[in-house]
């Protein structure tokens, strides 16, 4: 579907929202005029969700964002905005399978008729979240080093239970999520954080962990906030859940693999997406970017997905933040990339592998924050790097520059 049609199903989806909100305050939500708004509402979703899983609007300071980029204000906006915030919703989430009777309550939701709460006992497909992460995960971590001995002993132990394809626990990983949130939100350096992961042996622990940190620091870059964001850091936190099914030689092999081997490796997104679906507490998010990571922006990559498939955006900025990481890291089979290289690939993969619109937010981010960053040198070329990332002016369009 193209952009300009999946807005304006968008803009009429939102028009009839607003519409029935005016008529239900007006007359009662179970009132024709009502009815009518929501079944055209509901006709806007069924085109919609032809060529895509869900709908995600978030509601961040006075705008509404569709896949992390304002809609244009209007009136229609406005009093969708005025509704969410009267009632402290910081997203709403439209999934396949919607009713009419789930609209009616998410009408009644809206109105402040009743809690946003309800809505998780009275329907899959409508997800509501506050603005707010969860107020019992606050304390800030500024930086892995700030975890306490019992929280990274929690969190490696939820990563043992996924490397023993055991139950998971998700509280600890949620926790070490809300608490970089927190700190970041109090002018922290996202990038600071970032394990060491050169001095580390335990490479799929760390590179989740800073998966999950770049995520966040991605989705606070576009103005993301609520449960949306802390969804997107753990998106990142379990993105690579499915090599637990892949024999670690193949994982940590020098040389090239052979046919077989990456045969295997191309089985991991799908294999994690299944594992995460099996597991509590997952928000959809995560199991969208375990099987899309690898997909790419023009979906030539794994798995192999129809045509006129959308990559969920979460996908698309764990995409950006695991090829980051990977390329700063040393491996078996690759020294670590300074800052000048690994931002030039990016920068050529903008447009056919990677996001071009999010690869630019990302390394214009990298570039302002990224002065203190152990992984940056201090060398006349990572200085130039970053001065053209900040200066970059050109056309999006073209794959090359962004």
């Amino acid at each position: 579907m193209a952009e300009t049609s999946r807005l304006h199903l968008i803009q009429e989806l939102l028009r009839n929202l607003t519409g029935a909100l005016s008529s239900a305050a007006l007359y009662a939500p179970e009132h024709p005029k009502v009815t009518e708004h929501l079944a055209k509402l509901a006709d806007c979703f069924r085109q919609y969700s032809r060529h895509e899983q869900e709908l995600l609007i978030a509601c961040v300071d006075d705008e509404l964002l569709y896949q992390g980029k304002p809609l244009l204000k209007t009136p229609i906006t406005a009093r969708l905005l005025h509704y969410c915030s009267q009632q402290g919703i910081g997203f709403i989430r439209l999934s396949k399978g919607l009713s009419l009777i789930e609209l009616q309550q998410l009408t009644k939701v809206l109105l402040g008729k009743q809690p946003f709460e309800s809505m998780a006992a009275l329907t899959t497909s409508i997800q509501l979240g506050s603005v707010d992460a969860p107020q019992n995960e606050t304390r800030p971590i500024a930086s892995y080093d700030e975890l306490t001995d019992e929280e990274k002993r929690g969190v490696q132990q939820q990563f043992d239970n996924i490397s023993e394809k055991a139950a998971l626990d998700i509280e600890h990983i949620t926790s070490m999520v809300a608490g970089f949130i927190t700190a970041f939100r109090r002018q922290a350096n996202p990038f600071l954080a970032l394990v060491p992961i050169r001095r580390q042996d335990e490479y799929t622990f760390t590179h989740s962990v800073d998966v999950g940190i770049l995520n966040i620091a991605q989705g606070m870059a576009l103005g993301i906030e609520g449960q949306m964001l802390h969804d997107i850091g753990l998106a990142g936190m379990l993105h690579d859940v499915g090599k637990i099914f892949v024999d670690k030689e193949i994982l940590n092999k020098p040389g090239k693999l052979s046919g077989d081997e990456f045969a295997q490796i191309k089985q991991h997104p799908s294999r994690g997406a299944q594992y995460l679906m099996n597991q509590e507490g997952i928000p959809r998010l995560a199991v969208f970017s375990a099987y899309e990571h690898h997909m790419r922006y023009d979906l030539k990559g794994y798995p192999q997905v129809p045509e006129g498939w959308v990559q969920n955006i979460s996908s698309q900025m764990t995409a950006i933040s695991d090829t980051f990481d990977a390329l700063r890291t040393r491996r078996a089979y690759k020294s670590p990339w300074d800052f000048s290289k690994a931002s030039g690939l990016m920068l050529n993969l903008a447009g056919s592998q990677l996001n071009p619109d999010l690869t630019l937010n990302f390394l214009k981010t990298l570039a302002v924050m990224g002065e203190d960053m152990e992984s940056f040198d201090d060398s006349p070329e990572d200085t130039q790097a970053r001065d053209e990332i900040l200066g970059c002016s050109c056309s999006l369009e073209n794959p090359r520059c962004g």
